[in-house]
């Protein structure tokens, strides 16, 4: 066997393109009474923020006194403004357990997931907050729920899916319990829009009179019919029927014969040839766009 190709040659070939591996060492921080050492380099990783902060004290220089704190348990870093159980659940997801590197999934309670979207909001930790929406979007938030955790963390897929969900759902929030969770302007837009909707829904769908047959399934009024009223006007569907000149009176059909095979067809025994218009169902997601079209547009933006 040649020295080439030797085991030991080709085990430090492999060897010789590893670079150095350097964690950064450890940070201590201070969230109201609990410590948390934690190697520093996955907050910079994630975090612009955290990674200008340790930027800024490492310019300042390593004999200052202000470099000391974050070094040890005596002399931790303060966040301030944020709670230990949510920053517990961060550091579950930023230092993943073995279990759950092997299992491919986090073990935290919906709770968690909530405080980690609000701290990766905060310190600007983008993919850690794609994740979290996306895990929080595939438990049972409510409604309520959707908008209310939007607007804390500036995320428009929730704000659209909520309110559109308050509207079309049957059994609607009454005016103080919408108040109370969204505010009393959000209450008033949303019983706007239902009420909306409702008038819409209640409009009679068209019928196109070229869509009534006979026994036999031939088309009564190929060419439309006179209006009774003004005998002028060509009237194409039951709901044109009703003529300004005839008010809000329904056209009083009488027998006709059928054109093609003279079969007699009355008001109560036409055939349908093809089923009806009906009112369109997206009509309160359009209206929930329209009305809060800023609100939604401020939180897409923060996101790009």
């Amino acid at each position: 066997m040649s020295a080439d190709n030797s085991p030991n040659e080709k085990v430090q070939e492999a060897t010789l393109h590893i670079g150095d591996v350097l964690f950064g060492g450890m940070v201590f921080f201070k969230v109201e009474e609990a410590i948390f050492e934690v190697p520093r380099y996955r907050f910079t990783q994630y975090s612009e923020v955290f990674a200008d902060m340790f930027l800024a004290r490492q310019a300042e220089g390593a004999h200052d006194a202000v470099d000391i704190e974050g070094r040890d348990k005596q002399h931790p870093i303060s966040l301030e403004g944020c709670q230990a159980v949510d920053f517990a659940a961060l550091v579950k997801i930023i230092y993943p357990s073995p279990e759950d590197v092997i299992f491919g999934s986090y073990r935290l309670e919906k709770e968690e997931w909530v405080g980690v979207l609000n701290l990766s909001t905060r310190w600007q930790m983008k993919l850690l907050r794609d994740l979290t929406i996306t895990k929080l979007s595939s438990l049972s938030l409510t409604p309520v729920e959707k908008v209310t955790l939007a607007r804390s963390h500036k995320v428009a897929t929730w704000l659209k899916e909520g309110l559109s969900e308050i509207v079309e759902e049957e059994e609607s929030l009454q005016p103080d319990e919408l108040e109370a969770h969204l505010g009393p302007r959000t209450a008033f837009r949303l019983m706007w829009i239902q009420n909306q909707s409702l008038k819409r829904s209640q409009v009679p769908p068209t019928v196109a009179l070229r869509s009534l047959g006979c026994s036999n399934g031939h088309v009564v009024f190929p060419n439309g019919m006179k209006c009774r009223g003004c005998s002028q006007q060509t009237l194409r569907s039951i709901s044109h029927a009703r003529h300004r000149s005839l008010g809000s009176v329904t056209p009083n059909f009488k027998t006709y014969d059928c054109p093609t095979c003279h079969s007699p067809v009355d008001y109560n025994s036409f055939k349908f040839l093809a089923p009806p218009s009906h009112p369109n169902t997206n009509t309160g997601t359009a209206t929930v766009d329209q009305q809060f079209k800023e609100e939604i547009a401020s939180y897409e933006s923060w996101d790009q």
